[in-house]
């Protein structure tokens, strides 16, 4: 037990350090050469620290939700949430990262969008989702984010071409698995286990298809 705890707490640690490197690293190379800088390089390089600074923001939640898993102390308070305009708010928050992918964006209308779901919960995960579309998507893709009626009382939300890494089989069982996720079962991959264990507390199944190296994801809610 406590090795697997020191292996998770090296993944996690791991997993919150490298956002860090990079925009001391960025930083650094700002302040001490600034003035010899061409104006886009220092604009590309303060772009680039403000998004690894989401990043590090990002994981240093996933930690946090591991901790609060792991010490037994997460209780979910669901309540009706207004899904489009929680998707909408996240896009604008990665508006400056996401600005080079095409994005076919389709949401419901009116009520259609309120759903039940622990808000702060549910941000993490398209905070999650969304990240993954900013370091894995190929710009030439369009991203899909569709938002719709399944039936009377659910409503579907559909992400398409979301990640061209590829993924295992493993953890595609992992993420589409109906059992409540432990701490231990987080592997090499803290956003998705964060994404899996958020859902699963919440009672919102999603489901994860591959397909020439590109990911579907489904999450279905109910409304």
């Amino acid at each position: 037990m406590a090795a697997i705890e020191n292996h998770l707490l090296s993944v996690l640690t791991h997993h919150l350090r490298s956002p860090f490197n990079g925009i001391i690293g960025f930083s650094d190379l700002l302040v001490n050469q600034f003035e010899k800088l061409e104006d886009g390089d220092k604009r590309n390089y303060i772009q680039i620290v403000n998004q690894l600074s989401k990043k590090a923001l990002l994981r240093s939640e996933n930690l946090s939700w591991w901790l609060k898993v792991y010490s037994e102390n997460i209780t979910p308070i669901m309540q009706k949430v207004d899904l489009a305009e929680l998707i909408n708010d996240e896009l604008s928050y990665f508006n400056n990262e996401l600005q080079h992918h095409k994005f076919d964006l389709i949401l419901a209308l009116n009520n259609a969008n309120m759903v039940n779901a622990d808000k702060v919960m549910l941000q993490s995960v398209i905070k999650n989702l969304l990240l993954n579309i900013i370091e894995y998507s190929p710009t030439e893709e369009n991203v899909i984010i569709s938002l719709s009626k399944k039936n009377e009382v659910a409503l579907q939300l559909i992400m398409q071409n979301v990640c061209s890494e590829i993924l295992s089989k493993e953890i595609l069982n992992f993420v589409n698995s109906k059992s409540v996720p432990d701490v231990y079962s987080m592997q090499n991959q803290p956003g998705l286990w964060t994404i899996r264990t958020l859902c699963a507390h919440m009672e919102i199944p999603i489901f994860m298809s591959l397909n020439s190296n590109l990911l579907e994801v489904k999450l279905s809610f109910n409304c």
